[in-house]
């Protein structure tokens, strides 16, 4: 019992510090963070739908659904960005997680636009 109050009063200890210093609520980071994750991956679904269909339980390529695609990306990558937007918007953040967050949004979003160039070209074969 001792090791969950000591858990329960640094996690409390880290609320309230870190909505004093940077004025960011956890909770509610997690909620987004968190609840992001099925639209996000719904996303990438939709995005993976847009080029490979399934018939007779076998992956076949289809022919590029733009519209589609289109869709899935807004769908992903606002849910990507949603709970990062809160901590931009309503935090007052050092220069250095500034500069942790768009290191962080270019690389990810890099790689992120590399996967899926080489998943549409593969898929006009």
């Amino acid at each position: 019992m001792d090791i969950i109050n000591s858990a329960l009063a640094y996690l409390q200890d880290f609320i309230n510090k870190s909505e004093t210093i940077y004025h960011v609520n956890p909770l509610i980071f997690g909620i987004l963070f968190f609840g992001s994750a099925v639209p996000l991956y719904y996303g990438y679904y939709r995005i993976g739908r847009s080029f490979i269909k399934l018939e007779n339980n076998k992956f076949i390529k289809k022919q590029l659904d733009k519209k589609e695609l289109i869709i899935g990306l807004v769908i992903s990558i606002v849910s990507w960005c949603l709970p990062y937007l809160y901590v931009i918007l309503f935090g007052k953040l050092p220069i250095n997680i500034w500069i942790f967050f768009a290191v962080f949004i270019i690389i990810t979003g890099v790689f992120f636009v590399r996967t899926i160039r080489k998943k549409i070209v593969d898929a006009k074969i």
